[in-house]
């Protein structure tokens, strides 16, 4: 039996009054890993694959970032 992989590619996200906007990670094939790090170091949402200003860490100390999405995730150190 065959395991089928699902690939989140890596989007940054920039806020701003009324919304964000959204671009293509600058690393060719950037993709998100279920650990919430994408393959250029950054921190992004496992489900969504966006990062930047739709992700905030309100529970910093708890390690816990929250996404725009409604996803909630503890990233890989």
């Amino acid at each position: 039996m065959s395991t089928i992989s699902i690939t989140i590619p890596h989007f940054k996200t920039c806020g701003f009054v009324g919304g964000h906007s959204l671009e293509r990670c600058e690393d060719p094939g950037c993709t998100v890993h279920a650990g919430g790090r994408a393959d250029c170091g950054r921190v992004a949402c496992p489900s969504c694959g966006f990062s930047g200003s739709n992700l905030s860490a309100p529970d910093a100390l708890e390690g816990l970032v929250h996404c725009s999405c409604g996803h909630v995730f503890e990233t890989e150190r």
